[in-house]
């Protein structure tokens, strides 16, 4: 029994003294996605390729306003048959509203998808760089208890993406 602790306990000396530290980094993800201007600019550009389609459906949605004003003003003018025609065009109305608005919040979801994708893949090369040249052992990013000041790394991840931008 002594032999077998003497061979674990020399063991275990020997592969302490060859053991070296892990260099661990931690980086904010989301500091670091919504603070890169390749996030501002693709936001900027789904934005105003959306703008046309926003703007429509605030004109309709101003339509089917000013119907409900005019018809809640008239109504008591109006035959059984002309409020049921009236009623029916402006649920139809709102009925396609709300089909333009879910149409648009699809798009809208799969335009940025797409776009926070391509700003990910670029995230990931970058840190995948740091990590090479900087001989990083460990570099985490998603939920983490705590991370210390020490091994965040966040700024040089966000510096990185500055300049590839640049």
């Amino acid at each position: 029994m002594k032999k077998y602790c003497l061979i674990f306990l020399a063991l275990f000396l020997t592969s302490s003294i060859y053991a070296q530290p892990l260099k661990i980094g931690y980086i904010n993800i989301d500091h670091v996605v919504t603070s890169s201007p390749q996030f501002s600019q693709a936001n900027d550009i789904v934005i105003n390729k959306f703008k046309p389609k926003e703007a429509q459906l605030l004109l309709l949605n101003n339509k089917i306003k000013s119907l409900l004003k005019q018809f809640n003003k008239n109504k008591k003018d109006f035959s059984e048959k002309e409020v049921k025609y009236e009623v029916g065009k402006i649920a139809g109305l709102e009925k396609k509203l709300k089909q333009l608005a879910l149409t648009l919040k699809k798009q809208l979801v799969f335009e940025n998808k797409q776009a926070l994708g391509k700003i990910q893949k670029m995230i990931n090369q970058v840190i995948l760089e740091v990590a090479k040249e900087q001989n990083f052992d460990l570099i985490l990013y998603q939920k983490v208890a705590y991370a210390s000041k020490k091994i965040n790394i966040t700024s040089l991840i966000s510096q990185k993406l500055r300049q590839r931008f640049e």
